[in-house]
C-alpha cells in the first residue's frame, strides 16, 4: 500500500499517568471513532510512521486515552508527544453522504444560483456547531479572498468527487463568509 492512502486522524498530545498511556486528539467523527482502529501508524508523515498495535483505547472526559503495544511507561508515552496518528484509506468507510475531509481539499466550489466558480478547498476547519469548507478564490476573481462556507445540508447541495466539483445553495446574507484580501 502506497503511503500517501493514509489518513491523518488524530495528533499525540502527551503522556498520562506512570504506564506509557497517551493523550490523543482525534480528529474522526465522533471523536471515540478513532478507538475503532486496532493499528495506528505514528510519525511526523505518514511516510516515516511506525506501526502501532491498540491494545486499548477510550474516552476520558473531553480527551481520548489510548495504550499501545511497546509503549509501557511515560518516557515512551512522552517521546511521542506532537506526532501524529495515521490510518491506512482503505480502514475508513463511509456512508453515501459522508466524505472525507482530504477527498474535498482541491475541489471547486459552485454557486447553484448563478453557476459563478468561487473558488477552491484549500482546507476543513470545524468550529464547533459545523465543519466549515474553506474556499481560496481564483486567481482571476476580481476581488481575491476566501470563503468560510458551512459545510452542512442546507447550504452544500451537491458532491461529485469524480467531477471534482461542491455546489452550494447560498441564501442572502452569506456574503458575510467572505473575507477579501487585499
Amino acid at each position: 500500500m502506497a503511503r500517501n492512502s493514509y489518513l491523518h486522524v488524530g495528533d499525540l498530545v502527551g503522556a498520562h499517568g506512570l504506564k506509557g498511556t497517551l493523550i490523543l486528539f482525534s480528529h474522526t467523527r465522533p471523536a471515540s471513532a478513532v478507538a475503532g482502529y486496532s493499528c495506528w501508524w505514528i510519525g511526523k508523515s505518514s511516510e516515516s510512521a511506525t506501526a502501532y498495535p491498540v491494545k486499548r483505547c477510550w474516552q476520558h472526559g473531553k480527551r481520548m486515552l489510548a495504550e499501545l503495544e511497546g509503549v509501557t511507561d511515560c518516557n515512551r508515552a512522552e517521546s511521542l508527544k506532537g506526532l501524529k496518528v495515521w490510518i491506512p484509506e482503505s480502514e475508513v468507510e463511509t456512508d453515501d453522504d459522508e466524505y472525507l475531509w482530504e477527498d474535498l481539499i482541491d475541489c471547486a466550489v459552485i454557486r447553484q444560483a448563478d453557476e459563478q466558480l468561487l473558488g477552491t478547498v484549500t482546507a476543513l476547519e470545524e468550529y464547533g456547531a459545523q465543519d466549515n469548507l474553506l474556499v481560496q478564490t481564483t486567481e482571476d476573481a476580481a476581488v481575491q479572498g476566501e470563503w468560510l462556507i458551512p459545510f452542512t445540508e442546507q447550504i452544500v447541495v451537491g458532491v461529485d468527487l469524480d467531477e471534482g466539483i461542491i455546489v452550494v445553495d447560498m441564501p442572502e446574507g452569506m456574503e458575510v463568509c467572505f473575507t477579501p484580501k487585499f
